[in-house]
């Protein structure tokens, strides 16, 4: 909804045609950015540069960036408040977790490399390619799972073939899953949510849909 006292908006929705133009500079005096970590991109850098705010808050729970920009420049390098990952699991405001590494069976040194990351269609080509990995995941599971036939997870890949492919591989061995993706319409994301969140499902693969906000109290 839009006034002339609050608006709630989402970077895509500002950066259409450089929505954000419509509003004077000057005209919030108090501006909230969420996901702040994501302000050195260029879809919010421009929103950012753009107003002058009398307070401009950014809120992330990520904000050292893997490729070193520091998010402090756009907010005067000053941080309001700050609370660690093991304050606030002590604090209960978050969930305690165990974190176990698997070794990967696919090498990719001789992927490229670009922008940051691998090229999406040479990794699509190998992980939908290879039972081996899928079956390392597979042993993961039964190695560190306590029950996987009642277990509820999620499963981020890497493109839509992939999800799917994981989808059905773990199908396939009795693991009832879905792949959830950009072609998957809303309402068939919110029947997903609900059938992992009643058992009819063991887990959900994922391309971009489920990486920050989510709040799935009952996944494992």
């Amino acid at each position: 909804p839009l006034d002339k006292t609050h608006v709630f908006a989402s970077v895509q929705t500002l950066n259409s045609n450089q929505k954000y133009r419509d509003f004077a500079k000057d005209y919030f005096d108090y501006i909230v950015i969420d996901e702040s970590h994501h302000a050195s991109a260029s879809s919010y850098f421009g929103i950012i540069e753009y107003f002058k705010p009398e307070i401009l808050l950014g809120l992330t729970a990520t904000p050292e960036r893997m490729d070193g920009q520091n998010i402090l420049d756009h907010f005067n390098s000053r941080v309001a408040s700050e609370i660690r990952l093991t304050d606030a699991i002590d604090k209960k405001l978050l969930s305690p977790f165990h974190y176990f590494g698997v070794t990967d069976p696919e090498g990719l040194s001789h992927l490229r490399w670009s922008k940051g990351g691998y090229d999406i269609s040479e990794l699509e080509n190998v992980y939908t390619k290879s039972n081996q990995r899928v079956q390392t995941i597979l042993d993961a599971l039964e190695k560190y799972v306590a029950d996987t036939g009642a277990f509820k997870g999620l499963g981020f890949c890497v493109s839509i073939d992939h999800a799917k492919f994981m989808a059905t591989s773990f199908n396939r061995v009795g693991i009832p899953s879905l792949a959830l993706h950009s072609n998957t319409r809303d309402q068939e994301r919110q029947e997903a949510k609900l059938k992992l969140q009643s058992g009819e499902i063991n887990c959900i693969f994922t391309v971009d849909l489920f990486n920050e906000g989510v709040d799935i109290p009952d996944i494992d």
